[in-house]
């Protein structure tokens, strides 16, 4: 039983704590008042290492895979795919959302102003005038792209860049330490600061909650099926189908039980060789795929957009539906990908579209419930992803 349940510890104690949390902030409002300070220091030590935590994990992680410049061709559709299959279910997500509204009606009142308008201005958020500029949390959209230039720049380097490269990793690795030491606080700081922001919000709020949930997990289930099918389809038609579904339900069960793709990396390929993909191709597009394509992290990050903006009572321009999508692919292809980088995207939408603080614990809510079946769609789809790769990879 505990063998079961293991995987989701860290997700159970910090969802426990932040029910425990908002449970205490609408039932004791004045005395969890009191416990703002308490989150708030929390939360700015993540913000303390958000900057070189996301500078050097993604330039190290681009620098690495450069190293495969031979398989470039493989490796420029399994961007395109991942692309494409994170934009797909984010824009789905976003127009079910809209329509079903699981706020229906019911807002929130945080106390900092928002900061966001209808003129969003695309310049200020990929690029700064200014390098010191980079050093801001402020600035996390433009600090990704320069990661990501320099990453492509330290990898083409020779031996120069694999000296940098192994300098970046250690550095990687001591961050996640200090990342794990933050960590080792959340349930108290989130639960605390989760507590601070409900004590002045409608009870309703919960039913709000369940909505947004009950409809992802609906939306889920769609995609899986009807997605899965769409995509094999295309990676070889009525034949790819049939062995899809005769080998995709260990990959899936797996992905349900250890909520990582990475832990389900094994079965995945085993899945993959099975299908008949190309032995070649499975060994080199599932691992990247693996890091590249999460369709449920997308998924999920654009669910938290457009449910923020429901409860905060702001207006959801076509603007903000173009942004929300490419926070969603960014998501999916290079935020989710950050080893150890907890709440880093919830911390990405908080600070790109300049949203209150406060909304951070409601957005971590959001994710961890939906940790499970969000995987799994990063899953399955990464066999469908195989599936398309191998059809239109030519061998040199």
């Amino acid at each position: 039983m505990w063998s079961r349940i293991k995987p989701y510890k860290s997700s159970l104690v910090l969802l426990i704590a932040l029910i425990v949390g908002g449970s205490f902030g609408l039932s004791l409002p004045e005395i969890a008042k009191i416990l703002h300070p308490v989150g708030q220091i929390f939360l700015n030590f993540l913000f303390m290492i958000i900057v070189p935590l996301v500078a050097i994990s993604v330039m190290s992680s681009i620098a690495g895979m450069t190293d495969l410049k031979r398989l470039g061709r493989i490796m420029s559709i399994v961007l395109i795919i991942s692309i494409v299959m994170a934009a797909i279910p984010s824009m789905g997500i976003i127009g079910m959302s809209l329509w079903y509204n699981p706020a229906q009606g019911v807002t929130i009142d945080l106390s900092e102003s928002v900061k966001t308008s209808s003129n969003l201005d695309f310049v200020s958020m990929i690029t700064t005038n200014d390098f010191v500029g980079l050093f801001t949390k402020v600035n996390i959209l433009a600090i990704i792209v320069m990661s990501v230039i320099a990453g492509i720049a330290i990898g083409g380097s020779g031996d120069s860049g694999k000296r940098i490269t192994l300098f970046l990793n250690d550095a990687n690795n001591v961050i996640m330490k200090i990342v794990g030491i933050i960590m080792k606080a959340a349930p108290l700081g989130l639960g605390c600061y989760f507590a601070s922001t409900m004590a002045s919000q409608d009870p309703t709020i919960v039913a709000t909650f369940a909505r947004a949930i009950f409809m992802f997990i609906v939306a889920t289930a769609l995609y899986y099926v009807v997605g899965s099918t769409f995509y094999s389809w295309i990676g070889g038609g009525t034949s790819a189908v049939k062995a899809f579904w005769k080998n995709v339900i260990p990959p899936s069960a797996t992905a349900l039980g250890t909520c990582s793709s990475l832990a389900t990396l094994p079965v995945t390929l085993r899945a993959a060789k099975n299908m008949g993909i190309n032995n070649e191709v499975a060994d080199v597009s599932i691992p990247l795929l693996a890091n590249l394509n999460k369709g449920g992290v997308a998924m999920i990050a654009a669910l938290k957009v457009v449910f923020i903006y429901t409860i905060l009572g702001l207006p959801f321009t076509l603007e903000v539906f173009f942004l929300t999508v490419l926070i969603a692919v960014l998501s999916a292809i290079i935020v989710g990908g950050v080893p150890g980088g907890a709440f880093l995207g919830e911390i990405f939408i908080v600070t790109t579209l300049g949203l209150p603080i406060e909304a951070i614990p409601i957005l971590v809510i959001l994710g961890t419930i939906t940790d499970a079946p969000a995987t799994l769609i990063n899953v399955v789809h990464d066999l469908n992803a195989a599936q398309i790769i191998d059809r239109f990879y030519v061998k040199e």
